[in-house]
């Protein structure tokens, strides 16, 4: 009887153990001055794990390192994570080993707001207002510093391959185009647009990112964020955004959503995390940083 007695206790202490088990750790790009920044973290909050700095990468340009890439504007998880591509408003675009820290493709860029990876190893690149800005860029990761073609994109914020569509999406200060990748394997590759959308709201368009679950984007504009799909071409506003003023980032992923609204001029000190419909929200404060963009890694 008595061992009947110590199987069930251990039964009983194994299903507790499985019960209490931790939800999935999170990871999330965020990105602001000279840094980008790994977060992590559960039920318990998130925390740095991780952090790359221009001022110390190895093997970078004196000029990216005290100039070009004082202002990281974006940060995007490329290669599976093995790669993050970011852009500064400073006037640059890297593409960053996670593992080294080395930068494996670089460019000038002035203004450079967003990036994106395209196929047969191309990027994109989206200028804001600058003399030398306004348009979009394409760039071999291979060829530092020589871009093969680029289009007039007036305010430049957003670059997005949508794998799915086939299409590169773009946002500017009144609307979202979508393109169309022609002749890309050859040395003279195109871009022929194939719709655009006019923006909502007081338009100025800042962040456009992809929802991996409903294929939707989010895209935030100078007085709210909203869901905007490409097949009806509709913008829904997000309710717990809208009206919300200088959201810089929102991105979902499964069953969560992360977001960065300016506090202190362009920046913030430290950004939101929540459920999908923007309830149990948690706030995540960060130092050291003038924090301007977040991004789930994935």
């Amino acid at each position: 009887m008595r061992w009947l007695i110590r199987l069930a206790l251990l039964a009983l202490a194994s299903a507790s153990q499985v019960s209490a088990a931790p939800s999935v750790t999170a990871q999330l790009l965020a990105c602001g001055d000279d840094q980008i920044r790994l977060y992590e973290g559960a039920d318990n909050g998130m925390r740095e794990t991780w952090r790359w700095t221009a001022q110390t990468a190895p093997g970078l340009p004196a000029v990216y390192r005290t100039t070009l890439l004082r202002k990281i504007d974006d940060c995007k998880a490329v290669d599976g994570g093995k790669a993050i591509l970011a852009t500064a408003s400073t006037g640059a675009v890297v593409l960053v080993d996670r593992a080294s820290g080395k930068v494996l493709f670089r460019a000038r860029a002035p203004m450079a707001h967003s990036a994106d990876l395209l196929p047969d190893g191309r990027i994109a690149v989206a200028l804001s207002l600058h003399e030398a800005g306004n348009r979009l860029e394409i760039y071999s990761r291979t060829k530092n510093e020589k871009p093969l073609l680029h289009l007039d994109l007036y305010s430049g914020h957003g670059a997005v391959w949508d794998a799915q569509r086939q299409r590169l999406f773009t946002l500017s200060h009144d609307m979202i185009q979508a393109f169309r990748l022609e002749d890309w394997a050859t040395r003279k590759p195109r871009l022929i647009e194939t719709q655009r959308w006019q923006l909502p709201g007081k338009r100025d368009g800042h962040d456009l990112s992809l929802d991996p679950d409903t294929h939707d984007f989010a895209v935030t504009t100078e007085d709210g964020s909203w869901r905007f799909s490409p097949e009806s071409g509709e913008y829904v506003a997000i309710p717990f955004l809208n009206p919300a003023r200088q959201v810089k980032a929102i991105n979902f992923n499964g069953d969560s959503v992360a977001w960065v609204q300016a506090e202190d001029s362009w920046w913030s000190y430290g950004f939101t995390v929540a459920k999908r419909d923007g309830s149990a929200r948690e706030r995540i404060n960060v130092t050291g940083i003038h924090l301007y963009k977040i991004r789930w890694f994935r």
